[in-house]
């Protein structure tokens, strides 16, 4: 009896882990929304990665060279001398003189110096200004590069819906055909068929079988390439949804003129600030000659042998130094023409690239927003043709079991309709693509995945 209990209770240990395995399997098999691909990209997609350590790395670049740049050199020095003294010596501190005597002592003069220097005080004021709007345009371009990678992870996810849809369509297809196969072989061995019918029936099987392989390489590919951008392995069996809904994922009303944030217009802006600031460093080079230094340098001292003690030596005392100076390059204030109408130049060019941007923006609300009411539009008559398709074929359904309509006729209207359904599936694929240009087009996109 209790080996029968201890078996009892073995087998419900296993059947316990068996069921656990099965359901983290199925789990780890269940499709992921949008919202989660995108949570996966953000945190394992390697492009995404490379642009924030780049815009990192480029901050920090420009932090370094301020600090390099502002920060003075200090120097640290120590200075001996042997000097013999003979006759009388009066110390510092008012101890007795001492005649005819040899004195010995090592001085340090002084113990401790500190220099710094500033050229060029002005230029390096602009040169700091113009690494912080720098700064800025590297947020601006690291943000641009993540926008853009999750755009991609969106398309491919739909991509990969798709790919999901065509393939359940066909499977459905083969379960068809082949049921159907195994009808026209009993009517034919009962001879209500010719043997032609049965050939029809044997090639439509055929057919979708080949679809079939064309769909599953279509979507081995697609699931590759989405793998590929979350940063998951490349065979890794990755379910989406494969139901598109046309419905906005966001607020699509919130998409107006006055909430435009073109990001490629805002890195043109800093870019005309950046020229700006140049012209105003050509202009002031005349200022940017001043230089400024500063030192000081501590008390001295020596050490007397015979006595065993330090004493400060009152003829160097401690002082503190400064000193403002101009220096300047000849050939340098001779290009000072030239360098500023390069800086105008470059500036007006700038300028130019900017008012093209905003236009290119201004005119790509309005055309963007009319590709949106348009694949609404088309992905509605689409909706409709399916509809059609599938009640066409419920009657050629009834006409062939009735053997009023051969089968060949009956494997077109079953094509038609599995088209329509990929239709329909292809145009809300669009609708997402021109809604999240919308979304794109003020900044929704990154404020709502960050």
């Amino acid at each position: 009896m209790l080996m029968i209990k201890k078996l009892v209770l073995r087998l419900s240990i296993m059947c316990s882990i068996i069921l656990l395995a099965h359901n983290t399997t199925q789990a780890n098999k269940k499709p992921i929304s949008l919202q989660e691909a995108i949570d996966i990209a953000l945190k394992d997609n390697f492009n995404i990665q490379i642009a924030g350590n780049t815009k990192k790395q480029a901050i920090l670049c420009n932090r370094i060279d301020n600090f390099c740049m502002w920060t003075p050199r200090a120097t640290f020095m120590l200075s001996h001398e042997n000097i013999w003294r003979s006759g009388s010596k009066v110390y510092p501190q008012g101890n007795s003189s001492e005649t005819g005597t040899i004195r010995w002592y090592i001085r340090s003069a002084p113990v401790f110096a500190f220099a710094w220097e500033l050229s060029s005080l002005f230029d390096k004021i602009f040169q700091t200004k113009i690494r912080c709007q720098n700064n800025f345009v590297h947020k601006l371009v690291a943000k641009k590069s993540i926008e853009k990678e999750l755009q991609q992870v969106v398309t491919a996810y739909y991509e990969l819906a798709l790919a999901q849809k065509k393939w359940e369509l066909s499977n459905n297809l083969i379960k068809l055909a082949t049921a159907r196969l195994k009808v026209e072989e009993e009517k034919l061995r009962v001879g209500c068929i010719s043997k032609i019918d049965c050939l029809d029936a044997q090639l439509a099987l055929k057919q979708v079988r080949l679809s079939l392989l064309e769909r599953r390489e279509a979507l081995t590919g697609k699931r590759r390439n989405l793998n590929l951008i979350l940063g998951k392995l490349l065979h890794e069996e990755t379910l989406v949804q494969s139901d598109i809904s046309v419905q906005p994922i966001w607020d699509i009303k919130a998409v107006t003129t006055e909430k435009v944030v073109d990001l490629e217009t805002a890195i043109q802006e800093k870019k005309v600030a950046i020229a700006a600031t140049e012209l105003s460093r050509a202009k002031s080079y005349l200022l940017s000659c001043l230089n400024l230094s500063g030192s000081f340098h501590s008390n001295s001292y020596f050490y007397d042998l015979a006595d065993a003690a330090f004493y400060l030596d009152d003829k160097k005392p401690s002082r503190w130094l400064g000193r403002i100076g101009i220096s300047m390059d000849i050939v340098t204030l001779l290009l000072m023409p030239a360098k500023i109408k390069k800086a105008k130049i470059a500036l007006n060019n700038a300028s130019f690239a900017l008012q093209q941007q905003k236009l290119a923006v201004e005119g790509g609300l309005k055309d963007k927003k009319w590709n949106y009411r348009h694949a609404l539009d088309a992905h509605k008559v689409v909706a409709e043709q399916l509809k059609i398709s599938k009640q066409k074929l419920v009657f050629i359904r009834e006409k062939y079991r009735l053997r009023q309509v051969k089968l060949l006729e009956l494997h077109e209207a079953e094509e038609a309709t599995q088209k329509a359904e990929i239709a329909l599936v292809e145009h809300a694929f669009k609708v997402k693509q021109a809604e999240f240009d919308l979304y794109r087009l003020i900044v929704m996109f990154h404020q709502k995945l960050y």
